[in-house]
Parts: structure tokens; C-alpha cells; sequence
């Protein structure tokens, strides 16, 4: 029998088939969203931009007499385009530690953006945000990078 001093909760009230989301729940351990696979393209088509710009537009802009490129902004180019498709490969691949790799070269970027924009501003721009963007991606997608 039921206690009569008690009153019996209506089903308007009566919460035990509600079901609590929490944000852990929104993204599954080890899974590859959209927003990283955004962020490792990023990283994939600056790797591919400096290259270009190395093998197609160095030659051209040294020969000129107002643009000259010294062979240590060249190394540093090559060696700044590595970084950022071996980031690219380990956040393809959610390798944790390519979430860092990823940061620390997206923050990079932004340092080159500040000083490209000196002489180009446009291009300096386009660069701070595209890093931003990476640094952003990679920032609020944790759980990813983690196994499970």
C-alpha cells in the first residue's frame, strides 16, 4: 500500500527517463572530426605553399632588383613547411603529441604572419588567421587525440 501522507508525483514530474549529454559524450575518444580534418588540410596546404613558393617564386625574386631573398629566409621556409606537414601527418593520424607539434607550429605561423605582414599585409593577415583557425581546431579538440 502506498503512504497516503505522501503524494504521488504526476508524470509531468517524474524525471527518471531523462537522459543527461554531457560534453565528453559530444565527441568520441579517437575519432577524427570535422574541424581536425580542417585544421591537418590547413596545415597540409601551408607545408605545400612555402614549398611552391621555395622551388617557383624564389628563383624569379632573387634575379629581381627590388626583392632579394637571402638563402637563410629560403632554410627557413623549407624548414618551416616540413614542420608543418610532419604536423599535418600526426594530427591526420591523432597521434597526441601531433596536437602540440600542430599548436607550437600554428603559433610560429602567426610570428611569420606578424612579419610577413610588415611588407605584405594581406598575406601576413591570411596568415594569422589560418593559424589561428589551427591553433583554434586543435585547442578545442582534446578528446580526439586521446585513445580510448
Amino acid at each position: 500500500m502506498s503512504d497516503p501522507e505522501r503524494p504521488r508525483p504526476s508524470s509531468f514530474e517524474d524525471l527518471s527517463d531523462l537522459e543527461v549529454h554531457t560534453q565528453r559524450d559530444a565527441v568520441a575518444t579517437g575519432r577524427r572530426t570535422a574541424i581536425v580534418t580542417t585544421a591537418a588540410v590547413v596545415l597540409f596546404a601551408g607545408a605545400l605553399f612555402a614549398i611552391l613558393y621555395v622551388v617557383l617564386l624564389a628563383p624569379f625574386a632573387s634575379s629581381s632588383a627590388t626583392v632579394t631573398i637571402s638563402g637563410g629566409t629560403i632554410a627557413v621556409l623549407i624548414a618551416y613547411g616540413a614542420a608543418q606537414a610532419v604536423a599535418g601527418v600526426l594530427v591526420v593520424l591523432l597521434v597526441p603529441a601531433g596536437r602540440w607539434v600542430g599548436i607550437v607550429v600554428a603559433v610560429v605561423g602567426i610570428v611569420l604572419g606578424l612579419v610577413r605582414a610588415a611588407s605584405t599585409p594581406a598575406s601576413g593577415f591570411v596568415s594569422i588567421l589560418l593559424s589561428a583557425f589551427v591553433i583554434y581546431a586543435l585547442a578545442s579538440s582534446g578528446p580526439s587525440f586521446r585513445r580510448g
